[in-house]
């Protein structure tokens, strides 16, 4: 099957969107369907772009077809990917090989392509929308021709409650990571862990490794992992993520021999470096950034670190929040913890590092979760059987 991708997204880039769309993209060419991605990009040679793929998203081999929009700037990127789809669409059409299914992240192409050209798309919204975007929004949520997909359950409550609607078309299908990821028994971990670290002697002499993975923004939970190192001078804590900016903010600041701020990772790396800790920390705040003035996505995030750390095995130590026990459980697949009370994140790494079988069961249950329920693919198989309801 022909499947048109419609973003709101600059490829490459480090935003989430970018990433999601990117790994949808992938999983729906996995399930053997010939997708077509419509994106903007910096880089004006087509071939180059696709390259970017694999370099800027460990994306290696991947038959996804990219219809670039260059040279915009600012609100305006959304629209025009909107209008390069519509013209592509036209174009395909008069050859007799439109595409057989249209899923949009795209609120402009949900609206041309599903309401005004009458095509059968799914419209998926990651956040619940204001104004005069608020007021497209909810045109398509309360349409019979549009199916809409959120990204949790919470997110879809805040939205029928704003649009006033019973949500009875709303679907919810949490986020996910990579298919083939394969658990470290504990010998292989250690193996890699001093591979990946060999020659960093500061981190020779520490008895045990906790990772945390993703920005440094405002509501990430940094200073409770710095707190809590403090109490934990044993341990090393690596941290990986953030711009050049953050990471000489985050030093300046930081006081602890033991916590590292190891920068950006590259994605074809991540997945090695999650594997060889022995705990994955994930402190969200109850008011959490994406780096923009005066957002908090914490009521109904489905953060796609989550499904990443699962799928690596690991222990993993998470803050009670709401939208997260949509996923997690805990002292099944994971500990939960009051996401400001330091002591209590202390108490639960020294329970998981000091008790190997309960961190193991924890690791194990996680994984099984993922491959389960939680790879790209299956999220991918999921949004197709709606087409097909």
């Amino acid at each position: 099957m022909k499947i048109y991708y419609i973003s709101p997204s600059t490829i490459p880039s480090r935003a989430a969107n970018s990433i999601h769309v990117v790994n949808m993209s992938e999983g729906l060419t996995q399930l053997g369907h010939e997708v077509v991605l419509f994106a903007h990009s910096d880089t004006e040679n087509s071939d180059e772009s696709h390259k970017k793929l694999d370099e800027n998203y460990g994306v290696p081999n991947c038959d996804i077809s990219l219809k670039i929009s260059h040279s915009i700037r600012g609100k305006a990127i959304e629209l025009i990917i909107s209008l390069n789809a519509l013209f592509v669409f036209v174009l395909d059409s008069l050859k007799g090989t439109q595409p057989n299914y249209i899923i949009s992240r795209n609120i402009y192409s949900a609206i041309i392509l599903g309401l005004l050209l009458r095509q059968e798309v799914i419209y998926e919204t990651h956040a619940p929308e204001y104004g005069f975007r608020g007021r497209l929004q909810e045109w398509l949520l309360t349409s019979s021709k549009i199916k809409v997909v959120v990204i949790s359950r919470e997110l879809k409550k805040i939205i029928c409650s704003l649009h006033k609607i019973s949500g009875e078309s709303i679907s919810v299908f949490h986020d996910a990571a990579r298919a083939g990821q394969v658990r470290l028994n504990t010998t292989d971990r250690t193996n890699l862990r001093m591979r990946v670290l060999s020659g960093i002697n500061k981190l020779e002499n520490y008895d045990k490794i906790i990772g945390y993975f993703g920005h440094l923004y405002k509501g990430r939970g940094i200073e409770i992992i710095e707190e809590v190192a403090a109490s934990l001078p044993e341990h090393a804590f690596l941290i990986y993520g953030g711009n050049d900016e953050e990471i000489i903010e985050c030093q300046r600041r930081n006081v602890n021999k033991n916590v590292f701020f190891m920068g950006f990772i590259h994605p074809s790396n991540v997945r090695q470096a999650m594997s060889m800790v022995d705990a994955l920390l994930m402190p969200y705040q109850r008011s959490v950034s994406i780096g923009i003035k005066g957002s908090d996505t914490s009521k109904w995030m489905s953060p796609m670190k989550l499904f990443e750390y699962l799928s690596m095995g690991v222990p993993i130590i998470s803050s009670d929040l709401p939208v997260l026990k949509e996923v997690l459980i805990h002292r099944e697949n994971c500990l939960l913890v009051d996401p400001e009370a330091t002591i209590e994140w202390t108490d639960a790494i020294k329970s998981v590092l000091s008790n190997d079988e309960f961190g193991e069961r924890l690791g194990f249950n996680a994984y099984n979760l993922y491959q389960s329920k939680h790879t790209w693919s299956c999220r991918a198989n999921l949004m197709l059987r709606l087409f097909q309801d």
